[in-house]
């Protein structure tokens, strides 16, 4: 059996008892189509909300498509929609209304949804819950794998050295037991790279850690790629961020591409039909999710005609709580489709 086949593996059993089987009960079951939420329903105010730290619209430009232009896109889209039960008034709400909209109906309260989006054509912003502090999971990755870039690009480290990881950290020790018996012991950094953001795995990511001298040096190094305006500054020991943090790391990920072109490669391929992907279809998309206890998030760059960011993190989908052990089938699938929502949202205002 190769290396790869046995990782491979190895990732299927960890799987198998997380997302692919647990969602497999919630996944497909289309919402029957229900009436367009009208605009009236959510004033656009712009009176501060009673929480106004936690339930802000953020907003530099407006956009310049057309009512028609609008009406034609959702009779385009009207199909797909209507398959999905996720029928809204995208033309006429802005996007943190029709994100409140669709959790109005799902019974999910707003506090459990933070998500900061840029359109980067017109730098136009939206948010809500931004500086809210959330459970990052394995999100927290990402900017750890730039970070290590960033050090290579210095010269200060080797893409074909061989690493020792026989003593690193880890979460789970037979995932750290399989890794260092797949890998003789060592791995270099392409090869954690890789096992990191394609499939989100730990022993990997903690070995990368090492690199910069532990996951305590990288916490202080993350401000590199922005910092966020609440108590959480970019993501803390705790594995708490805000999406305010994120898509500033977003940001940063997509003005320097070519730097960062291995790291683009895999997380375009990580999680085909999960997270951002599972109803946004035909589209590139570079995601990480991350998943951990009561929290299921993904940051994205979803390139439609005009390509945009995206930060959504949660918490307590499902029925999930910081005790929880397994992915919800119900979370996860109301991730895709809060996914869906904004994709469609971006699809008629802004493409």
């Amino acid at each position: 059996m190769s290396r790869k086949t046995m990782i491979l593996c190895l990732i299927g059993c960890f799987m198998m008892c997380g997302v692919l089987v647990s969602s497999a009960v919630y996944s497909g079951q289309a919402r029957k189509a229900h009436t367009t939420k009208v605009a009236a329903n959510y004033p656009t105010s712009q009176e501060k909300p009673k929480n106004s730290s936690k339930e802000s619209k953020l907003v530099t430009r407006v956009s310049s498509k057309s009512m028609e232009e609008k009406q034609k896109v959702m009779e385009s889209d009207f199909p797909v929609m209507e398959a999905y039960g996720l029928y809204y008034d995208y033309a006429n709400l802005n996007l943190v209304q029709v994100v409140k909209a669709y959790l109005d109906e799902m019974g999910i309260e707003h506090s459990q949804v933070a998500f900061s989006y840029k359109d980067l054509t017109s730098g136009q912003i939206y948010a809500m819950n931004e500086t809210q502090p959330m459970t990052a999971g394995s999100t927290y990755k990402l900017p750890l794998n730039m970070l290590v870039v960033d050090e290579v690009e210095k010269g200060n480290l080797s893409m074909t050295e061989r690493f020792d990881i026989t003593h690193t950290r880890y979460e789970y020790i037979g995932e750290h037991n399989n890794y260092v018996a797949a890998f003789n012991g060592t791995m270099n950094i392409p090869e954690m790279q890789e096992y990191s953001l394609l499939y989100s795995e730990n022993t990997p990511a903690y070995a990368l850690a090492e690199r910069l001298g532990g996951l305590d040096k990288a916490y202080t190094m993350y401000q590199r790629y922005g910092k966020g305006k609440g108590e959480v500054k970019t993501i803390n020991q705790q594995n708490q961020t805000t999406t305010d943090y994120y898509i500033q790391v977003l940001d940063y990920l997509w003005k320097h591409q070519e730097k960062y072109k291995d790291l683009l490669y895999y997380i375009g391929e990580s999680f085909s039909n999960e997270y951002y992907k599972r109803y946004v279809r035909d589209i590139p998309i570079y995601q990480k999710p991350g998943y951990v206890a009561e929290a299921l998030n993904v940051d994205a760059i979803v390139c439609e005609e005009k390509p945009y960011l995206i930060a959504l993190y949660t918490a307590g989908l499902g029925g999930t709580t910081p005790e929880s052990n397994e992915i919800s089938g119900v979370g996860i699938t109301q991730v895709g489709q809060l996914a869906y929502v904004i994709n469609e949202w971006h699809r008629v205002n802004m493409n």
